[in-house]
């Protein structure tokens, strides 16, 4: 393959990715580790991506979350394994609360089982009403057009007498002072439902780590399991409580989070 056919696909993959190493660049298109670094050096040459050590990035990585509809337009086989991983955490006849995420919404379409769902999310309400055996309470309000989801100062109320068996909850970017969202309704509505939750499970890609977000969620110490793609660093594992599960979903071995 030709090297500006070959550029343009490692563009197409990285709008895809939001992330690439070199190694990416060698397996996706079986060339040496100096091809994979010569085009590398083309892209940031041309002011195309921003390099990194051992890869590179979009020039807005980290400036901008999408909004719903273009993450739903890049949905990517590693959102399709955490959404399938969280679906071993639901129990048949407990009450959840899911928030609103396009990894969530492919959970909600394959999850049909006797229980009950609290959501303040539109998409995850249509994903749901297919399944016959699964109970659906929708919260009331005001819909946010962008990013799809309802809210109203009366469901931050309602929530609140609530208790749930565990909280599913997505992040627009994560550090070592909690899990943030890019809406501030949003991220009320989730924050007060993990609150009110015995358990919460954090589903976030890696990339999460170095988007930029507004609202904080909720402090890490609160995250009972952790569900991402990719093997978080040493640092990254010491934000989280010695006690959280950290699954990788990535079709190998799963691990949990070493003690401290």
């Amino acid at each position: 393959m030709i090297q500006e056919k070959r550029i343009e696909l490692i563009k197409q993959l990285l709008e895809e990715r939001q992330e690439l190493t070199t190694k990416d660049i060698m397996d996706e298109f079986d060339v040496s580790q100096d091809t994979a670094r010569r085009d590398i050096v083309l892209l940031t040459e041309r002011g195309e991506v921003r390099r990194t050590h051992g890869g590179i990035l979009p020039l807005d990585f980290g400036r901008s979350v999408p909004n719903y509809q273009s993450r739903l337009g890049q949905f990517t086989k590693e959102k399709t394994r955490i959404a399938m991983e969280a679906l071993k955490y639901f129990k048949p006849h407990h009450v959840y609360f899911i928030g609103s995420s396009t990894i969530l919404l492919k959970t909600c379409q394959n999850l049909n089982m006797a229980l009950t769902v609290h959501t303040h999310s539109l998409d995850n309400c249509i994903a749901l009403s297919d399944h016959n055996k699964t109970t659906v309470k929708i919260s009331s309000g005001t819909l946010n057009h962008e990013n799809r989801y309802f809210y109203s100062n009366l469901a931050v109320k309602e929530l609140q007498n609530i208790v749930f068996d565990t909280a599913f909850i997505a992040a627009s970017g994560i550090d070592k002072n909690g899990v943030y969202l890019l809406d501030q309704g949003d991220a009320e509505i989730v924050g007060v439902a993990a609150q009110q939750a015995r358990k919460v499970v954090l589903v976030a890609e890696h990339q999460k780590f170095v988007n930029k977000s507004y609202y904080r969620i909720c402090p890490l110490d609160i995250i009972s399991t952790f569900i991402t793609d990719r093997e978080p660093t040493a640092e990254q594992r010491k934000m989280f409580s010695p006690h959280t599960q950290i699954i990788v979903a990535n079709g190998r071995s799963k691990k949990k989070a070493s003690k401290k």
